[in-house]
């Protein structure tokens, strides 16, 4: 028996058979429903409003545990993936010969359109990554694979990389070739590789080097792909092309690169050597597991201050607030040190003398009346940070040097790309010797991968980058602990 699903404002209708599980047949039909927790009920993040054919009135489910049994007519408070597709306008191709850069994060999907012959960006698309409807970090998502779902996250991802194409294509290019980035778990995830060697000591991947298909062989709609190498178990091909893209392969200086994420990567060159380490930030950098979280897309508050006394704001592409990101986060909380409201514990104060005072209620800060941080966001913004800085020191005090021995910090990644330096230092993300040192980078990740498909030399670079870099364990780093609880406070 098969039953129909309306899915409002959309009208969009699918059908599906008796007893399929709502959240799964949203996300198949490219309805993006975040599930932090991977459906296990502890996050209520895949909240929709429902009715049956015969009811008058919605009711709000938590769509991983409801079942289709009946005709169904959904309601999304949210956009639907669709809704989130941020496409620049196309400029003039000046080549027939157009490649696509494509990164996989585990939180979101960034990409662009390359004329090969001029190396111009054509356009370029960004989207929350599908597969959140499976967990919110590469763990739980191992572990999803695990349970059998790991055909499902690659079609949605799949599905995610040929609907970008199909809105590239609709300028009237034709792909060639894909170049792919991300970390392991998502480059295993993406061809269907069981990643659950990544998931357990001692953390083997499958592959670490360069993999090489047609798009057919994987079912992508681009002529060939190529998947960027690795270094280890936590630490893939974004960092790799960071790596390049900053140049830091041809220094013999002290260098620090830090890509911002759901997984936080940490390289340091020094004296002509290569240095790695990953820490699980968690997804809260990224806007995920926060009670108003979402990704850098359109109503996302990416930047807080203070002004004249008043609390202000902005959103990405200016859109009405409907969530913070990340960089709005570490904003909020630098701003909210500085006012006194949170303690030097992340505890919010019972009283205050800011003029902001009256926007915390019931242990919540509201930025608008709908969008607010918790007592527990707070908390989990402290387990990210607090992991960051450790493993910087604990990566540092590796190599033997110095904070004051570092020359230049690159900070990467799309949260790097929009948040606050100094916000960073105020919230002790980072150290404040590094703040006059440190420049923004944006995605390093596409930056490398451009420069492989412009150039099919430089693959040998990224080949030896991968190889020579050494993988530092902090899991084994008694320095890493150590600094990891002295960074959970904050400085006030």
């Amino acid at each position: 028996m098969k039953h129909t699903v309306t899915v409002l404002p959309y009208n969009f209708i699918f059908t599906v058979q008796h007893g399929k599980n709502l959240l799964e047949a949203l996300v198949e039909n490219g309805f993006f429903i975040p599930a932090a927790c991977g459906g296990y009920r502890h996050c209520g993040k895949c909240a929709v409003k429902c009715r049956a054919a015969d009811a008058c009135d919605y009711q709000t489910v938590l769509s991983c545990h409801t079942s289709v049994n009946a005709d169904l007519t959904v309601l999304l408070d949210v956009p639907s993936e669709q809704g989130l597709w941020q496409v620049s306008p196309l400029s003039e191709n000046t080549g027939e010969d157009v490649g696509m850069l494509l990164d996989i994060g585990t939180t979101t999907l960034a990409a662009c359109l390359v004329d090969k012959q001029s190396g111009k960006t054509l356009a370029k698309a960004s989207a929350l990554n599908p597969q959140g409807a499976f967990g919110a970090d590469v763990i739980s998502r191992i572990s999803a694979f695990g349970e059998g779902r790991g055909e499902d996250m690659r079609a949605a991802v799949v599905n995610a990389t040929n609907r970008i194409i199909a809105d590239f294509e609709r300028t009237g290019v034709q792909i060639g070739d894909l170049m792919v980035v991300g970390n392991p778990t998502m480059l295993h995830l993406f061809i269907g590789v069981d990643p659950s060697g990544i998931g357990a000591y001692p953390f083997t991947p499958v592959f670490t080097d360069t993999r090489d298909f047609t798009g057919a062989e994987i079912g992508v709609n681009a002529a060939r792909v190529r998947l960027l190498p690795s270094i280890s178990a936590y630490l893939g091909s974004d960092v790799v092309a960071g790596v390049f893209a900053c140049e830091m392969d041809k220094t013999d200086a002290t260098q620090l690169f830090v890509d911002l994420g759901t997984n936080g990567e940490i390289v340091l060159s020094n004296n002509g050597k290569l240095f790695a380490a990953s820490t699980a930030a968690g997804p809260a950098l990224e806007g995920a597991n926060l009670s108003c979280g979402m990704g850098g897309v359109a109503g996302a508050i990416d930047r807080v201050w203070r002004e004249d006394g008043q609390l202000r704001f902005t959103t990405v592409q200016s859109a009405p607030a409907r969530g913070i990101c990340g960089s709005g986060l570490i904003d909020l909380i630098a701003l909210l040190l500085d006012e006194g409201i949170l303690d030097e514990t992340g505890a919010f104060a019972e009283e205050c003398i800011s003029p902001l005072f009256h926007h915390l209620e019931d242990d919540c800060f509201y930025v608008t009346p709908e969008v607010y941080i918790s007592q527990d966001d707070v908390r989990q913004f402290q387990l990210a940070k607090a992991a960051i800085a450790a493993g910087i020191e604990a990566i540092v005090a590796h190599c033997g040097v110095k904070m004051r021995e570092i020359t230049r910090v690159f900070l990467a990644g799309g949260l790097g790309y929009y948040m606050s330096p100094a916000s960073a230092t105020r919230t002790g993300l980072l150290s404040p010797t590094l703040l006059s040192r440190t420049q923004i980078v944006g995605n390093t990740a596409l930056a490398g991968a451009r420069l492989c498909l412009l150039d099919e030399a430089n693959q040998a670079a990224l080949d030896a980058i991968a190889r020579r870099t050494d993988t530092v364990e902090l899991s084994f780093s008694p320095i890493f602990s150590e600094a990891y609880i002295e960074n959970m406070g904050f400085e006030t």
